[in-house]
């Protein structure tokens, strides 16, 4: 449909170049001929045709415009020379083929722009760095015509170079084997800060898998270097299935790519530290609260555990993983504001214990507002004691109200404190404890996730389907 839809705009396009040819003819016929100004008119369908037909078409229209041009008289009716007619008709073909020349380049160009600037919004816009990878291998397939792409990193430890991301190769290609920096000498020379074209690497004693790329299909590699100043961390890799020279051109745009990765990994790296400075403040936090009643210690880690895994079974992703992560690590952190006796709930309550228990979500999120990178947690630790048949707290929610999060931190939280206990009550075995997750199925806890969270800790049978949250 596409090929049907291009061949028609290609013979509207080249039905108003000869309408246009035969305008101008006909004017410069009225004009006096050649002599007259309107002969350069006929620049005018040739430059049209090269912009949108390309060489072809700005050859074929520049052909046609000298043969009209011939048919056009001198001033007082003179016939033109063949010295005229033949001038003519090669400047008529020089300005066609230079145009669509340069019209192909500015189209190069456009598309070099617009492929950077998407590779650069990619970078921009996430701090995952395997989604940026995955950007930037798929470009560089994409714009150069490759057959593949890859993104390996440098294990300095091991002196291997590890795949980081990669696009149009087979897992098996994948899992050939290490690729040892002291065995490649192409890679040696990337990591060294030059670009490496191999145009047969099913051939180069260089290549030492090259069975391999035989089988995959590859043919010709060309290796980037990744860099940032002056330290170069891994390599960029394009496949073609055919021998194949890369142009300067390829080799302009797909350093600019490994750049763009080197910065996409610079930045994630340096995000991944700032992340885990949070994480160990927030779990010292969590362990200074749990140090004021010893026998809760280690409750958040367990329930974060727990909840974790339920996660996975649901295949939660990556962002919603990790903020199930704090919030399960940091929801009892509103028992900051319970008093000693509150904590270790020994003996009867009174009102005032009971309100601060039932608070304590409140006063968790009072703490948590003013982090910003938290925000996402705040539904979770808040709404972590509702319950599905609606006699939680602190709101009351019931069923499908309660969020995702919340829901499934409450079935990790009731299981820990099923199997620790409290100072008046034992923790049950993993076996009562299951049992006591059923009954609680439609009452306190989400009916779904019950049977899901039992079969990831190995507690239920006849596993099904499990829905994508």
């Amino acid at each position: 449909m596409r090929t049907i839809w291009r061949h028609s705009v290609a013979i509207s396009i080249g039905s108003l170049i000869g309408l246009l040819l035969l305008l101008v003819t006909y004017l410069a016929y009225l004009d006096g001929g050649t002599a007259g100004s309107f002969i350069h008119f006929y620049y005018i369908p040739i430059v049209f045709a090269s912009y949108f037909l390309g060489d072809v078409g700005g050859i074929v229209t520049s052909f046609a415009a000298a043969l009209l041009a011939a048919l056009l008289p001198l001033e007082d009716g003179v016939r033109q020379s063949w010295e005229d007619i033949l001038i003519r008709g090669v400047l008529f073909y020089f300005i066609g083929l230079m145009t669509a020349r340069l019209f192909a380049k500015l189209e190069e160009r456009r598309e070099d722009a617009a492929s950077l600037v998407e590779v650069s919004r990619s970078v921009n816009a996430s701090l995952r760095v395997t989604e940026v990878l995955r950007t930037i291998t798929e470009a560089a397939v994409k714009i150069t015509a490759a057959k593949a792409s890859a993104i390996r990193l440098l294990n300095r430890k091991r002196d291997e170079l590890t795949a980081a991301a990669s696009y149009g190769l087979s897992l098996d290609y994948l899992a050939k084997g290490p690729v040892r920096v002291a065995e490649s000498p192409v890679d040696q020379e990337a990591l060294a800060g030059h670009p490496v074209s191999v145009l047969d690497i099913t051939k180069d004693p260089r290549i030492r898998y090259r069975e391999e790329a035989r089988a995959e299909g590859l043919v010709s590699l060309l290796t980037l270097p990744l860099r940032r100043g002056s330290d170069t961390f891994g390599v960029l890799r394009v496949y073609s299935a055919q021998r194949h020279q890369w142009s300067g051109r390829e080799l302009r745009l797909l350093q600019a790519f490994a750049d763009h990765a080197a910065i996409a990994i610079h930045n994630a790296r340096l995000h991944e530290d700032l992340r885990r400075s949070y994480w160990e403040t927030v779990n010292a936090l969590a362990r200074a609260i749990e140090a004021k009643d010893p026998h809760t210690l280690g409750h958040s880690e367990r329930a974060t555990d727990y909840a974790l895994q339920l996660g996975r079974a649901l295949n939660l992703g990556a962002d919603r993983m990790e903020t199930l992560r704090f919030a399960a690590t940091l929801h009892d952190i509103g028992k900051i504001g319970l008093s000693d006796r509150s904590l270790s709930r020994l003996g009867h309550l009174d009102v005032n214990d009971e309100v601060l228990v039932r608070m304590h979500p409140l006063i968790g999120i009072t703490i948590l507002q003013p982090i910003e990178f938290l925000a996402p947690v705040l539904e979770a630790v808040r709404y972590h004691h509702e319950q599905w048949d609606g006699n939680g707290y602190p709101e009351g929610l019931a069923g499908d109200k309660i969020p995702i999060l919340a829901r499934m931190l409450a079935v990790a939280n009731h299981y820990d404190n099923l199997r620790t206990g409290s100072p008046g009550r034992p923790g049950v075995s993993e076996q009562e404890a299951a049992q006591s997750l059923r009954r609680a199925a439609g009452k306190e806890l989400d009916p779904e996730l019950v049977p899901v969270f039992l079969r990831t800790i190995g507690r239920e049978a006849s596993p099904r389907a499990v829905a994508t949250y």
